[in-house]
């Protein structure tokens, strides 16, 4: 159990891991409650914000050289 403390630790550091999880509240919530902001708004988050959830699950924090 130490040794998966010490493996994700650094993953919470990182903004990228708290960017991505912002994005996918917003996502849910606005999916959820039916939100409806102006088509070019719903448009546009529609697109952005799975992007980001899914830059945050592709992205490794403890490497500063790539991806």
């Amino acid at each position: 159990m130490k040794n998966f403390v010490k493996k994700i630790a650094p993953r919470f550091k990182s903004w990228a891991l708290w960017l991505s999880l912002a994005s996918l509240v917003v996502f849910c919530t606005k999916e959820i409650a039916g939100i409806d902001l102006s088509d070019t708004v719903d448009s546009f988050m529609n697109v952005l914000l799975p992007v980001l959830v899914a830059f945050g699950i592709v992205n490794n924090p403890t490497d500063k050289n790539s991806f």
